[in-house]
């Protein structure tokens, strides 16, 4: 099994990196997904009182784009299972009436897609949001519009804020990131959108629940580099203890000398 990846670049990766840092300039999407079963409702938006929870979880297809070197070809299945809270309240754009947007900031929380295809088990990419700051503009947020049955759930980090949102994959490595993105595009909500009471153009999603399709992509600056192989960490390894016999022998030598 490969170890998730780390942030930072290794001395044996350095020169790859640099390479790799100066030629993407700009967001490379790396990977997407979409519900094996389009139709299903395998999103659940629930408040109660002051909480809104987002759950996920069922089969998809899970797609790796635009990184060389990963092991899979083509669509991959997977099971996908996401788990999000907020406490704070939405922000409306002008009064939450008919039509109008709801923001919702503050979601902490985790979302993962193992493998359910080649190599059952096997972490494809998994992440982390937090709230690093202000509840009402930090962590992934819950966007929609007031009669709509469609919605979004984002988190992102930045340069400023890399704690926001983290990925890791026994895939992919992400080195020296400066944009980290996970956007997820809700469908064919039920029932269609609404705000709970509202209070100086604020509002909580209405009391109840939310189901809804979903498709997703996520993105990084710069792109990930695949993963080393297990392999290549078995050489890099066996030529460490290659290393530690010689100095071991050659001080084991100089006593003698002595």
């Amino acid at each position: 099994m490969l170890a998730s990846a780390s942030r930072s670049c290794t001395a044996a990766t350095l020169a790859i990196c640099a390479l790799v840092t100066s030629a993407n300039a700009a967001p490379v999407t790396f990977a997407q997904f979409v519900q094996q079963n389009g139709a299903a409702q395998l999103w659940n938006i629930s408040t109660s009182g002051t909480t809104t929870t987002v759950t996920v979880s069922g089969a998809v297809y899970f797609s790796f784009s635009g990184v060389s070197g990963v092991p899979f070809s083509g669509p991959e299945s997977a099971n996908f299972t996401l788990t999000a809270t907020s406490n704070s309240i939405g922000a409306c754009g002008v009064s939450c009436g008919a039509g109008d947007s709801l923001t919702q900031a503050g979601y902490s929380g985790t979302f993962s897609f193992i493998d359910t295809g080649m190599m059952p088990g096997a972490n494809l990419l998994s992440g982390t949001f937090s709230v690093t700051g202000s509840p009402s503009t930090t962590g992934a947020q819950f966007s929609s519009h007031v009669g709509s049955s469609g919605a979004s759930f984002d988190a992102s980090a930045t340069a400023g804020n890399l704690s926001q949102l983290v990925f890791t994959s026994q895939f992919l490595a992400f080195l020296d990131e400066t944009d980290e993105d996970g956007s997820f595009s809700l469908s064919s909500l039920i029932p269609d959108f609404a705000t709970g009471v509202v209070t100086a153009n604020q509002a909580y999603p209405a009391a109840g629940t939310f189901d809804g399709a979903g498709t997703g992509t996520f993105s990084s600056n710069p792109g990930p580099l695949p993963a080393p192989e297990p392999p290549a960490i078995a050489l890099f390894g066996t030529g460490l203890l290659g290393l530690g016999f010689v100095f071991r022998e050659r001080s084991f030598r100089q006593r003698n000398v002595c």
